[in-house]
């Protein structure tokens, strides 16, 4: 076992039975010499060492741990057969600190490990020493240490600096911890991955849009050895926008512990009649395939008259509007982010559905928001029998619930709608829909609406782009519900997140590389930002008795660090648009073209180790 007995700030090593050059057997302790490259033998330099008088017949373990509290690490020696005998460390020692770390599993947390924090690795700081632990590290054959870790800091006084990587990959940091005691350490509740997040400037502030790009996700595992096919494009539907200088400005923002390949953005204007209301046909779509890009223009919504979920509880109110009261999970599942116990929403139209016009094209419109799961929880919950499934819709017709879409997808992240055409799959007497799912969703619009097609105008590339370092805007709740938003005017400089080894794009005008999806993108990473800036005049007038809205076009890709993920350990391999899967095949390549050369030694130049 490796563990600090003199407490200078680097492991020494303790063998339980060594053949010792006497001919004997028995522990052996030996010093590490750093900085020389050596171990020197404990015996030889102490000759008041009692090590050399204990002799073990046979097999034998230990274990290094301080058992009398006193800062030095004593030794546990068990020999097959025989009582243990304990060993404590009387020499002189440097200074010294202990932890113990408590992972969080609780109803509703973000951050989820196991409570011992087995497999949570501890670097540490103190002067010029560095050193690395790992909780749970085991003892020989027979025998584990105690989980509390034993840190020796030579003649420093505290660590300056301590880091700690959670068993579900959440990064937490600590400064100045004294020397000199025990200290107990409860993991932070932080999420450390997500899409990148959008701010649009509204006349006064930067509003907080939602996420996106998280149906591009790489390497995304959902069962073991399968990963989900990105899908990187994506319509968002953005707040009503207000020039600034001349321009309409967006914010795409990186803020937690991702990498981000950013390839197209545009910015689409609607312009539809006073009173009516435009949505993209949109959808993280699971079972069947990515929906076509087109706007549905409605003038009337036909709300269910009334709504109950799985508990029997009346849901219609909350479901009558978007204002962050929600129906649909009630009860996370503590163990895996991202499940929940199934739950269901009964929506009841009533005879409403028997006025709609015949021959119409008729599209639930759902909007919600989805507490994605990880890599390893979906790794996890597969060991115990579970999978996430997605929303399934059901009509009931003829005493019995008929299934319409099974598993079909869901909306696609933080404030995100969802659209299902029902369009030939409902029948005449049909008035009651049933949706139900195992994840972590909650429903905050239903409605139904006949649809007409909306006109969408041209797309308009940014004339500004400019890629810099930001921050991290700070998670808030307007109500004390969930789900946070952002605040883009309080943004922290610093954030204790892990970053991908890689090439990253370097800072200054990007425009170029996010005028068209063509596998040359801004590579952000944690903090960065890219600042976009269409001209107002691009658009146009609005049409007499019209109101104009807008949609984003996003084409990205985004991968994070979770230890199932594929790749996530860093920036390649890189993406692209013509690949089967990710990760890709030996038969499949990122393209080496004269455009993505250029791109590659042009704009990838900053590194990150």
């Amino acid at each position: 076992q490796f563990a600090d007995f003199d407490n200078d700030g680097d492991l020494d090593l303790v063998i339980a039975d060594a053949r010792r050059r006497d001919g004997t057997r028995g522990p052996v302790l030996l010093l590490n010499q750093w900085p020389q490259p050596t171990f020197a033998d404990a015996a030889a330099e102490d000759p008041g060492n009692l090590l050399p008088a204990l002799k073990t017949e046979g097999d034998a373990v230990c274990v290094a741990a301080d058992f009398n509290a006193d800062g030095r690490c004593d030794l546990l020696l068990a020999e097959m057969g025989q009582s243990p005998k304990l060993i404590r460390n009387a020499t002189q020692a440097g200074q010294w600190l202990a932890l113990e770390l408590r992972g969080t599993e609780e109803w509703g947390k973000k951050s989820r490990s196991n409570a011992s924090a087995i497999g949570a690795r501890v670097e540490v700081q103190s002067g010029t020493l560095w050193q690395r632990y790992f909780v749970g590290a085991v003892s020989g054959a027979t025998a584990m240490p105690p989980l509390r870790v034993h840190i020796g800091l030579g003649a420093n006084t505290a660590a300056q600096w301590l880091r700690i990587i959670w068993p579900d990959a959440v990064l937490q940091a600590e400064l100045d911890m004294a020397a000199g005691r025990l200290h107990r350490i409860t993991e932070i509740e932080r999420k450390p991955s997500s899409c990148p997040h959008v701010f649009a400037w509204t006349g006064s502030r930067f509003e907080f849009v939602c996420d996106f790009g998280g149906k591009g996700g790489l390497g995304y595992l959902v069962a073991p050895g399968v990963f989900a096919t990105p899908d990187p494009t994506e319509y968002v539907p953005l707040p009503p926008l207000e020039p600034k200088d001349g321009y309409y400005v967006l914010q795409v923002v990186e803020p937690l512990e991702e990498v981000v390949y950013l390839d197209e953005v545009k910015l689409l204007a609607v312009d539809h009649p006073e009173g009516t209301e435009v949505y993209p046909n949109e959808m993280m779509a699971v079972c069947v395939p990515p929906p076509k890009f087109e706007v549905f223009g409605v003038q009337k919504r036909i709300e269910p008259l009334r709504a109950v979920d799985h508990l029997g509880r009346e849901v219609s109110e909350a479901l009558r509007r978007v204002d962050r009261q929600y129906a649909g999970a009630t009860r996370p599942d503590p163990r895996f982010a991202g499940f929940a116990d199934p739950h269901a929403v009964e929506l009841d139209f009533g005879p409403q559905l028997a006025a709609l016009p015949a021959g119409c094209r008729v599209v639930l419109f759902l909007n919600g928001w989805v507490e994605y799961g990880y890599s390893s929880s979906n790794y996890a919950a597969a060991q115990a029998g579970l999978r996430l499934k997605a929303p399934s819709l059901a009509v009931w017709r003829n005493g019995q619930w008929v299934e319409l879409f099974h598993e079909v997808g869901y909306p696609a992240g933080l404030r995100h709608g969802m659209t299902l055409d029902l369009t030939g799959k409902l029948r005449p007497g049909d008035s009651r829909l049933r949706i139900w799912s195992n994840m972590e969703l909650y429903w905050d619009q239903i409605f139904l609406a006949a649809v007409s097609p909306a006109p969408v105008g041209p797309e308009v590339a940014a004339a500004e782009a400019d890629l810099h370092f930001l921050g991290y805007p700070r998670e808030y709740s307007p109500d004390g519900r969930q789900p946070n938003l952002y605040d883009y005017a309080n943004v922290d400089r610093f954030v204790p997140w892990k970053v991908m080894p890689g090439y990253y794009t370097r800072y200054g005008q990007v425009a170029e590389l996010v005028a068209e999806a063509d596998d040359c993108f801004v590579i952000m990473g944690p903090g960065d930002e890219v600042t976009l800036r269409f001209p107002a005049d691009a658009f146009g007038p609005i049409p007499p008795r019209h109101r104009r809205s807008f949609l984003l076009k996003t084409d990205s890709f985004c991968k994070d660090m979770d230890l199932y993920t594929a790749g996530g350990d860093s920036v390649e391999p890189l993406p692209f648009h013509g690949m089967r899967s990710y990760p890709y095949g030996a038969d499949e390549r990122f393209p080496d073209t004269k455009a993505t050369r250029h791109w590659r030694q042009t704009y990838n130049t900053r590194y990150k180790p």
